[in-house]
């Protein structure tokens, strides 16, 4: 089955704001975290079993080359979100709830922005964004055209920036051995909520 076929995106909130339903919908059910961190339930929307970090080979805003192999290559989480540098509103919340994680947690993690507008997203805009978000050296912002980053956005589910459609606004969190584990959509991400999750995945 195509990848596009598993996933069902619903654009909500002017910057891009999405819940994702459909099939992914069914295959979370019953699968969202109730307790308080502790319990051992996360506070994420437990991802689909078999859901990974596919290869990739991009540029970051300052022209270096990252490959998703280098980035699970420590064995840690890894933070992924999908954002775009002219964004306002919903990508700069949860950047900074993301930094807020890492400050909460006391150490950072790697941290991967994926463009969602290739179209609009360049190295200067993508620097700038990072810059005005406190996030320079702790975040990368990878950049491509529709063809490089297309196979990024099917393997998380995500839908990008289009004409009369918002991208999705999501956090997924990747575990040490690469498995997409939690997901949070931008109306349910925390600081306290992301960190839990990070701590219980081992960072």
């Amino acid at each position: 089955m195509p990848p596009r076929l598993k996933y069902t995106i619903v654009g909500v909130t002017a910057c891009g704001l999405a819940v994702v339903a459909g099939l992914w919908a069914a295959a979370l059910g019953g699968s969202r975290a109730a307790g308080p961190e502790g319990t051992g339930a996360f506070n994420g929307a437990v991802r689909p079993a078999g859901a990974g970090v596919p290869e990739f080979a991009l540029r970051d805003q300052e022209g270096r080359l990252v490959r998703s192999g280098e980035l699970l290559e420590r064995g840690e989480p890894v933070v992924f979100t999908f954002v775009y540098s002219t964004c306002e509103d919903t990508c700069p919340i949860q950047v900074q709830q993301i930094r807020g994680a890492l400050d909460r947690l006391g150490r950072d993690l790697p941290v991967v922005g994926v463009s969602v507008d290739p179209a609009n997203d360049t190295p200067r805009r993508a620097r700038s964004f990072l810059l005005e978000q406190h996030m320079t050296g702790r975040m990368t912002f990878l950049l491509g055209d529709e063809d490089q980053l297309e196979p990024v956005w099917e393997a998380f589910g995500i839908a990008p920036q289009r004409h009369g459609r918002e991208h999705s606004a999501y956090v997924v969190v990747v575990d040490g051995a690469g498995r997409q584990r939690v997901g949070f959509p931008a109306s349910q991400l925390t600081v306290d909520g992301l960190a839990g999750d990070l701590r219980r995945l081992g960072a």
